[in-house]
């Protein structure tokens, strides 16, 4: 490997890694990186056939993108003095691994992280065995992607007397795949029929009514199957094409690849500065110009929507205060709109103390009242009481996190779990006093179709 202005030799670092890991006695991550020619990210994950764990991070309006290949999962619990949340022990782990890192280049250390939206939940689910409730990935090749800059990462945790590689990780072929490629016919199974529907809505709203919860958030499964494999490639690009504004991720895991496009940013840490968004209540939009915009307006005034929105504000700026040296909370929801629905939206943003990073940010925030409900813990417990099918990581906290704290998460809604030629897609609606089952019913199909019709089960 040719020596680089900006950068030692690989090799060099690694020696570097291993002597000190001998005097720590204990795995030191490596962190080397350079400047490329930009790539496509999405061609870039779907070539990597691999078993290794891999990810795909897109923001296709500004163009960020993080791709990680031949992942390497990072232990987590062996490392938490105390008990806490799955995120909290994640952060606690994070900083333990970059402690003592060597690093050389433009880009800082880089992990991705995600967990279930209940990790918790003792159910069972097959879809989701190969995630787990909580993972770490270390990606061993990174390509990173913002504004004017395209690097290359590569990475490693180097133990006492381990030997230098004769070569380092690469790119695996990537040919961009024509999006001409016709959709295969797909068979639908609801898993939660209109009927059951109606009496988990109403079965949530007695709860309510007794005063066990404020709101809970359901959530039903739509499954697929395909006549043959379904495409990753051609999914994400019609995904990047139809939701520009939103964020586009996919987890592979062996065969098996969870993807979406969410509107809902969880967290984002910059230099200090935390930014999140209260998400909740929304509407399907219309094709028609006059209904959509009725509609939006009907949003903007619906009560039942309001309370269900100022419920998120409050556990967020509950959550937020005791880190933050100033939290800016505007006091009206604005109106977000993005290709199939409208939503209610309130911007937050803060300064963190000092000492506290996206992660720990994610471990105070997730789940909020948008996916779970109020109070917390109560409506978790209804969750596993009475809703069907586990949802494994939909509604769960994913991104991606640098060795200064700094870092961004997303609610993986939007989104599905894929496996060959079987798909399963979910959608959750937020549950107060006034729901109406048949609305609630509308609102979830509504929010299915950005996977439906990429996958061709619209």
């Amino acid at each position: 490997m040719r020596r680089d202005v900006l950068a030692s030799t690989f090799a060099d670092l690694w020696a570097i890694a291993e002597r000190r890991a001998r005097a720590l006695r204990r795995p030191v991550l490596l962190s080397w990186s350079k400047l490329i020619e930009p790539l496509d990210p999405i061609a870039l994950f779907a070539a990597d056939t691999s078993s290794t764990p891999r990810i795909l991070w897109l923001m296709p309006q500004t163009g960020e993108a993080i791709v990680g290949l031949r992942c390497q999962r990072l232990p987590i619990q062996e490392m938490i003095p105390t008990p806490s949340s799955a995120l909290a022990r994640l952060a606690h782990s994070w900083r333990w691994h970059t402690a003592e890192a060597v690093q050389e280049g433009p880009l800082a250390p880089l992990a991705f992280a995600g967990c279930a939206f209940d990790p918790e939940d003792p159910r069972i689910d097959t879809w989701w065995e190969p995630f787990g409730n909580l993972q770490a990935f270390l990606p061993r090749l990174a390509y990173v992607q913002r504004g004017e800059l395209s690097a290359q990462l590569v990475q490693q945790t180097v133990r006492p007397d381990d030997l230098v590689p004769l070569t380092t990780p690469a790119w695996p072929p990537a040919t961009p795949t024509s999006l001409k490629t016709p959709l295969s016919v797909v068979r639908r199974c609801d898993r939660v029929s209109r009927a059951h529907w109606a009496e988990l809505v109403e079965t949530a709203r007695n709860a309510i009514r007794r005063g066990e919860l404020r709101k809970v958030v359901l959530a039903r499964a739509v499954e697929l199957i395909a006549e043959r494999p379904f495409s990753l490639e051609i999914t994400l690009r019609a995904l990047a094409e139809r939701y520009p504004t939103c964020t586009i991720f996919a987890v592979g895991i062996g065969e098996t690849v969870f993807l979406g496009a969410t509107p809902e940013r969880l967290v984002k840490v910059e230099n200090g500065t935390v930014m999140t968004v209260a998400l909740a209540g929304s509407a399907p939009r219309s094709a028609d110009p006059t209904q959509d915009k009725t509609a939006a307006a009907q949003l903007l005034k619906s009560q039942k929507d309001r309370h269900e929105h100022v419920l998120v504000v409050e556990a967020i700026r509950t959550a937020l205060l005791p880190v933050c040296q100033r939290l800016a909370v505007p006091d009206e929801p604005q109106l977000l709109s993005i290709a199939n629905v409208h939503h209610l939206a309130t911007p937050i943003a803060g300064v963190l103390a000092d000492g506290q990073g996206a992660l720990d940010v994610a471990a105070r925030l997730h789940p909020t009242p948008a996916v779970g409900g109020t109070p917390r813990e109560a409506a978790l417990a209804f969750i596993r009481t009475y809703e069907p099918i586990p949802r494994g990581w939909y509604a769960g906290a994913l991104g991606w996190i640098t060795a200064s704290g700094d870092g961004e998460f997303v609610v993986g809604l939007r989104s599905g779990i894929v496996w060959g030629t079987v798909a399963r897609l979910y959608a959750g609606c937020g549950i107060v006093a006034d729901s109406d089952p048949v609305a609630e019913w509308d609102e979830s199909e509504a929010k299915l179709r950005p996977m439906l019709e990429v996958l061709g089960g619209a």
